[in-house]
């Protein structure tokens, strides 16, 4: 049996690697894939396949032929402008900085979208090998139809034409008609692109290190992730779906844009070189030519704290969780029994069984009480727990006030998995000795009235004034099932506008806050600007049902609007 399974992972990866290698000759198929373009979108093969066709050029801002073959591109779009056809520029260098092209976009009255494909990975894939060149896509199918020059112009060899031949119009003409790409492969005269070369790939000394550091934290016996990354025949015997969650952009879990990751705590990455190096070595068979094996000496063990033990411990009353059926919100009040103030610098959260709980929000009461409306305006309170966000910090200098005589109020929110379960989660409470220089205040910029139409997105936008000067110190976006994208951005007093987190792929099982490494100072009338799309299509694949029209509600197959944020006031005079 061991050799059977051997066996099939062995046939695999060479399946999945005979794919990835190849250049992707006409008709041959592709794998799925994800990409940033130039304003911080989200773009996934799979996720258009309502077009009959995708056009992707390949581009570079110093490539002069693939600038002309741009031109002809869109001028070939407006022709298509009513048909099931879209029309991309694919930016085929290791360029990461997408300032540069929007810049080149708009001084050169480029309207069609750019792709940023910055790992190279898609453009070797499509089988891409000079700039300016153009692949034919059936999104459907996810199969080349064409690759090569756009038209007679743009073919190498050629010269300029007042009627030139239009090849890729033609492939479009064939496709919309049901019909074979006859003419589907023409060399294309651009500049030749420069992919990396990497050097012979070390499991033990290149691969493993990258595993340890950015998986194996999940991805180890007890942990949350499916498998345990615990040697090589267990990753060997995985890479084809490692390589998807890469190329996809699923793994590691909650991206944000890589432009903002070093302005926040722990956030789940992986660089470009690392993904360069972890796809070349799975492409090429996952091997270990290495005569260790680092994975397989690693000890590791879950973290029940991250951030240490706790000062004070609270157990959560054991929740029943039925096998199936609708769970309403659970709100539970938990007196903290303490004979004096207290302020707390973090909070975190041990869930008692991930797989149903689906978040818990802790607020809090004082002594006279649970105040409805003081915890409305409280935020997200002390903190929050989602899949991927169980550790709440605040900045030096600032904690939270829990009063004597009061205690927490629980949100808590369960989803059925199929078997009857009990959940006993934890709360941990790190306490400063003495009281802070600040308090931590919380609010959002909320939209409350949703009205999505079935088979349709929108665009929404939540707003948030500061009334008096602020340390902007936490800001986290919440949406459910339908949600798409996310970003916050900050309008100063002057007029200035300033971009400080952008979410292309929102998810929703996995869902985080975002605290700055430092805070930001927000002058009085600083008005936060929350902005999600909602993806209410079939082409959304977690949509529970395309063809409801969506409002606000509690429910994950409702709709919620959240821009989450924390601050402290500044001192007078700062």
């Amino acid at each position: 049996m061991q050799l059977f399974i051997k066996f099939l992972q062995t046939s695999a990866v060479a399946a999945l690697t005979a794919i990835a290698c190849s250049s992707a000759f006409a008709a041959d198929r592709i794998s799925d894939f994800s990409l940033i373009d130039a304003e911080g979108r989200f773009f996934q093969l799979s996720r258009h396949t309502n077009k009959e066709a995708i056009v992707l050029l390949s581009y570079s801002v110093d490539s002069r032929d693939a600038r002309r073959a741009a031109a002809d591109l869109a001028d070939l779009a407006e022709t298509y402008a009513d048909q099931a056809v879209e029309f991309l520029l694919l930016n085929s260098t290791s360029l990461s900085d997408k300032s540069v092209l929007l810049k080149e976009a708009e001084d050169r009255n480029i309207e069609l979208r750019i792709l940023m494909d910055d790992t190279q990975l898609v453009s070797q894939a499509l089988g891409l090998t000079r700039f300016g060149e153009a692949v034919v896509i059936k999104p459907q199918s996810q199969e080349v139809v064409f690759r090569g020059a756009l038209d007679s112009r743009q073919a190498d060899g050629s010269r300029a034409e007042r009627n030139a031949a239009a090849y890729v119009a033609d492939a479009l003409q064939a496709v919309l008609a049901g019909n074979d790409v006859p003419n589907n492969s023409i060399a294309s005269k651009g500049e030749a692109i420069a992919y990396p070369e990497l050097d012979t790939i070390s499991y033990a000394n290149d691969i493993a290190p990258i595993l340890e550091q950015r998986c194996v934290t999940c991805h180890q016996e007890g942990g949350i992730a499916p498998f345990a990354m615990s040697n090589h025949q267990m990753v060997q015997g995985w890479s084809p779906m490692i390589r998807e969650t890469l190329i996809t952009k699923r793994m590691p879990p909650g991206q944000i844009d890589s432009e903002y990751v070093s302005a926040f705590h722990d956030v789940n990455h992986i660089t470009v070189e690392e993904t360069q190096k972890l796809v070349a070595w799975i492409n090429a068979g996952s091997k270990n030519t290495d005569s260790t094996d680092p994975l397989a000496n690693f000890k590791s063990e879950p973290v029940k704290w991250l951030n240490g033990e706790p000062d004070m411990v609270i157990q959560i009353p054991a929740q029943t969780i039925p096998a199936t059926g609708v769970q309403d919100y659970r709100n539970i009040r938990i007196p903290l029994e303490i004979e004096e103030d207290i302020w707390v610098k973090a909070i975190e959260f041990e869930a008692g069984d991930p797989t149903v709980l689906h978040h818990i929000i802790a607020f809090s009461y004082g002594p006279n009480g649970v105040n409805e409306f003081e915890i409305l305006n409280q935020g997200i309170g002390l903190g929050a727990y989602a899949p991927g966000n169980e550790l709440n910090l605040y900045p030096e200098g600032a904690g939270y006030p829990l009063k004597a005589g009061g205690g927490l109020m629980l949100q808590l929110h369960y989803t059925t998995s199929g078997k009857e379960t009990v959940d006993a989660s934890e709360i941990g409470l790190y306490l400063w000795d003495e009281e802070p220089d600040r308090q931590i205040l919380g609010g959002s910029a909320a939209e409350l009235d949703i009205n999505i139409d079935p088979f349709s997105t929108k665009e929404m936008v939540a707003t948030a004034t500061f009334r008096k000067d602020s340390y902007l110190t936490m800001v986290g976006p919440h949406m459910h099932y339908r949600g798409y994208d996310a970003n916050f951005k900050l309008q100063y007093p002057d007029g200035r506008i300033e971009e400080v987190l952008n979410v292309p792929n929102y998810q929703f099982n996995w869902q985080k806050t975002y605290d700055f490494v430092e805070p930001k100072f927000l002058p009085a009338g600083t008005q936060m600007i929350f902005r999600g799309t909602f993806d209410n299509t079939e082409m959304n694949p977690f949509n529970p049902d395309a063809s409801q029209t969506l409002t606000w509600g509690e429910q994950t197959w409702q709709e919620m609007f959240f821009g989450f944020f924390r601050y402290v006031e500044a001192d007078s005079g700062e």
